[in-house]
């Protein structure tokens, strides 16, 4: 009785309930992101470890979903979606509650790879699952849709996680993630209907994927180690140079493979193109805000944590609102009005923040900051819907990882390259190029020079995030597969 009543209530709201398992894991993943960063300096306490070592419970997460996202999502093309997702959850689940009852940082950072391991099993077929589900005609609904859950991750996370840390301590926050995506993957298992063999998805690539991930580990590897050690460092020009011929080893494994992890044809399609280069600059130019932003906040302004929350908490709430309403309305106009129209928001806010200085009005942070997420969401949707309208639906799971890939690539290479041109202010006006040295007790001059640093470089953004509007304004040429 109770099956033909779920497989009745999955037949008439099919596309609604994967939404709903689906979203499900993409909001457990949000929300730990959000949620680790807040416990990082109790960990670091916990295991008496200083903050750049507890750090990379967040860096090594990011590096490694990273780095697998693509050639996972190339093997949900190939293996399956539902399998993909479900062994995903579970990955996760055992990573966090690894995590959580870790004894020593070693376990901690075995745990947080495993998370990251699953992650990117999750990230990009959980939102090839909801395109399947709404069908080509609503692609734009559909990632706006996703947007609600992302919003609400980010936005919940570091509330509720230090909420969670402040009364049972920071390793419930990690079983309370795992409880999340458990309770996803049951979802997914009950609801998601069984995977059916694709004829033409082709085989998989090992050594390209196995080219693919030590690229982007090392690169990324070599980019964290930017702000401790600089560019040209016996640490992170050989890392640097063995990322450049992993790079050249998977495009000359991609040409000659006849099934490659990602078909490099895509990018001769302008649209696909100039979508993912605006995505990147975009990315690159919001995370770089979450980051400086609070040293202002705090240094500046005198900001108690809770202060810099709520000026965040209303920015991704315009992420959450805006992202489904022009995701929506990109499928009835078509997506070009919404990119542009975000990125202008978006730069908007850039140039705002670029005023930032020591007397400015409390409410400045909040209008400089809202524009940049609410553009973001206005634009993210529809972009996504540009970009994916010229591939075939075979490699969705590919290209779906590779643009969540170029949006977490993103976020990890904006701390070096805005911490190396507000530090490069700072040096040329005859103080240490350090961000360490921005604090209440910071020597006479050292404030002025990190403001000034941060004007350079929100205005080197809102350059950024123009050059992504420009890109915008190619229409493109697509053939729409309607349902």
């Amino acid at each position: 009785m109770i099956i033909g009543y779920l497989d009745s209530l999955r037949k008439q709201h099919y596309k609604w309930l994967v939404l709903f398992s689906s979203a499900l894991s993409i909001f457990g993943t949000a929300f730990d992101r959000g949620s680790s960063n807040v416990i990082i300096p109790e960990i670091a306490q916990h295991f008496s470890a200083d903050l750049p070592t507890a750090q990379w419970v967040a860096i090594s997460y990011l590096v490694v979903i990273s780095a697998l996202m693509l050639p996972l999502g190339r093997f949900s093309d190939i293996v399956g979606r539902k399998i993909v997702i479900v062994v995903g959850l579970f990955v996760f689940t055992l990573g966090g509650i690894i995590c959580a009852l870790s004894p020593e940082m070693f376990l901690l950072f075995a745990g947080r790879i495993l998370q990251g391991f699953g992650g990117a099993m999750i990230q990009g077929t959980s939102m090839v699952l909801i395109l399947d589900a709404f069908g080509q005609r609503q692609k734009g609904r559909s990632i706006g849709l996703v947007m609600i859950f992302v919003g609400l991750g980010n936005t919940t996370g570091p509330a509720i996680g230090g909420l969670i840390t402040g009364v049972l301590g920071w390793r419930a926050v990690f079983l309370v993630t795992s409880l999340i995506t458990l309770a996803s993957a049951f979802l997914a298992i009950i609801i998601l209907k069984p995977d059916s063999k694709r004829k033409d998805a082709g085989v998989f690539d090992w050594l390209g994927a196995l080219c693919f991930t030590n690229f982007l580990i090392t690169l990324l590897a070599s980019f964290t180690m930017v702000p401790s050690y600089g560019w040209t460092s016996v640490y992170t020009l050989p890392i640097l140079g063995l990322s450049i011929v992993l790079l050249t080893a998977f495009i000359t494994r991609s040409i000659k493979f006849d099934d490659p992890v990602l078909d490099l044809k895509n990018f001769c399609k302008p649209l696909f193109t100039t979508s993912i280069v605006a995505i990147l600059l975009c990315f690159l130019s919001m995370s770089s805000v979450w980051f400086l932003l609070p040293f202002y906040l705090k240094y500046v302004l005198g900001y108690t944590p809770q202060q810099i929350g709520m000026v965040f908490m209303p920015a991704a709430a315009g992420m959450a609102i805006a992202g489904p309403i022009s995701g929506r309305l990109s499928d009835k106009f078509g997506w070009r009005p919404f990119t542009i129209t975000g990125l202008m928001f978006a730069t908007s806010g850039l140039i705002a923040l670029s005023f930032l200085d020591e007397n400015s009005p409390r409410w400045l942070p909040i209008l400089g900051v809202l524009p940049i997420t609410t553009g973001m969401g206005i634009f993210y949707g529809p972009n996504n819907n540009a970009a994916l309208s010229v591939i075939e639906e075979k490699s969705y799971g590919a290209v779906v990882g590779f643009i969540n890939l170029v949006r977490n690539s993103g976020n990890l290479i904006a701390v070096p390259i805005s911490t190396l041109i507000v530090t490069s202010v700072m040096s040329s006006q005859g103080h240490p190029p350090d961000l360490s040295a921005v604090t209440k007790h910071a020597t006479d001059g050292v404030i002025p020079s990190f403001i000034s640093g941060m004007h350079s470089t929100y205005i080197s953004l809102a350059i950024l995030v123009g050059i992504g509007t420009a890109l915008s304004l190619y229409k493109g040429k697509t053939a729409i597969i309607k349902n």
